[in-house]
């Protein structure tokens, strides 16, 4: 009978993880040319990009343990 207990108290845990924390990471644009009014803003995109989801999978990492 404990053996039930603890599983379900583990699920319970599970299902209260945020929503937006297990959303994938956005897919990158491609980058369209090689010049540097190209590549600035497509860079600066994708730091935009990487930052929140890296946010979110250490909220997530924080959230399981």
């Amino acid at each position: 009978m404990l053996q039930g207990c603890t599983s379900s108290t583990k699920q319970s845990a599970v299902a209260s993880i945020p929503a937006n924390l297990v959303e994938p990471c956005p897919e990158l644009s491609p980058l369209n040319g090689s010049t540097g009014v190209d590549i600035l803003p497509w860079a600066v995109g994708v730091v935009g990009k990487y930052n929140d989801c890296a946010k979110r999978h250490g909220a997530l990492v924080k959230a399981i343990q």
